[in-house]
């Protein structure tokens, strides 16, 4: 009975010696296909996010860049895209982004999480079209100092696609717009961020917040006079039935971001991470050449609308540039830090 009891203890010790072994094993194989970089011959599905309409050129440039994607992979990479927020709005893409529960995106980068996401926003950032690649190109300060916040979040920024410059649409005239400072008689709507509020407020305008998607409604009757934070196109687009003058005042320059989820990009091999990061910088390249023909083209429609465009010379813009940067982006200090208006000034 003794013997009996010590063979049923040893073939029992046996068991469970062969049974942590293959526990390991199994745990040592998993670990190895989460954790080591894609392998030659695997397939990688990529949920691509874009926030504008279908037949908006961004989300055309997505197209043609998941089309590339593929070829170049023969099949390995399939990359979809989602257009006009199907997955969700800027924000809560960002945010399944940085988790790595949604895998890349064409989006406005979220101030609300960080305020330091807007900088590309800051006001007369840029004041032409020569001076976009310089100012939030790759070798560029603000896209370094944005790769470096990107990357807190968990996020790779790979590029910025460029819509073009900034104007003010109104219901009514406005004829004093370069006496800065003062009432400009207007109420303007502007999105709920300093950076886009305190040059407004700055320049002479009285200001509200009112929800993006109310603001068809509040230009129709009369909760606001008008409104900043959109290009020609957006003002063409959404707009043309209810404003009745357009000002290119060239106050920001609107770029959304090409991101990816950092560990998603870390994982490729080598060749694959550089097709990624090359085909993102075709796509910038592209969309700063057009974005001057895409503004004038839509300036053009809008005039067909039978909208008054005001356009404004070299020289005009200059002085609302130089009065912006040295009233409002002191002001902007407390929000995205000293050493960040400090270096843009010294810039």
């Amino acid at each position: 009975m003794e013997g009996e009891i010590i063979l049923k203890n040893k073939i029992f010790s046996l068991f469970v010696i062969l049974l942590a072994s293959l526990v390991v094993s199994a745990c040592s194989s998993s670990e190895g296909a989460s954790g080591e970089k894609e392998k030659a011959g695997d397939t990688i599905d990529i949920r691509l996010s874009g926030q504008s309409p279908d037949d908006h050129p961004s989300t055309q440039a997505l197209y043609k860049f998941a089309k590339q994607v593929k070829e170049k992979t023969e099949g390995r990479i399939n990359v979809k895209v989602y257009p006009a927020n199907q997955l969700g709005d800027y924000t809560t893409v960002y945010k399944e982004i940085g988790r790595g529960t949604l895998d890349m995106a064409l989006i406005s980068l979220p101030g609300e999480l960080d305020d330091r996401l807007r900088l590309n926003f800051v006001p007369y950032l840029v004041k032409d079209y020569k001076d976009i690649d310089s100012v939030i190109g790759t070798d560029s300060y603000v896209f370094n100092k944005l790769q470096e916040v990107n990357n807190e979040q968990g996020v790779q920024l790979l590029g910025f696609h460029a819509n073009g410059f900034g104007g003010i649409g109104t219901t009514k005239e406005m004829t004093n717009l370069l006496d800065l400072g003062e009432d400009k008689g207007l109420l303007l709507r502007v999105p709920p961020d300093d950076v886009f509020r305190q040059p407004m407020v700055d320049i002479g305008f009285r200001t509200v917040t009112i929800p993006y998607a109310d603001l068809y409604t509040s230009l129709q009757t009369g909760a606001a006079d008008g409104w900043s934070g959109g290009e020609a196109s957006l003002n063409y687009l959404g707009y043309r039935d209810v404003i009745k003058y357009y000002y290119q005042t060239n106050d920001f320059f609107n770029a959304d971001a090409l991101i990816i989820n950092k560990s998603l990009l870390d994982g490729l091999n080598e060749e694959d991470r550089k097709l990624i990061e090359e085909l993102s910088k075709e796509m910038m390249a592209e969309s700063i050449e057009t974005s001057e023909s895409y503004d004038k083209e839509y300036m053009e429609k809008l005039k067909e609308e039978g909208i008054t465009v005001v356009e404004f010379s070299e020289e005009e813009v200059n002085k609302l540039a130089e009065y912006v940067r040295e009233n409002t982006w002191p002001k902007l200090k407390e929000r995205l830090g000293d050493d960040i208006i400090d270096e843009l000034l010294k810039e």
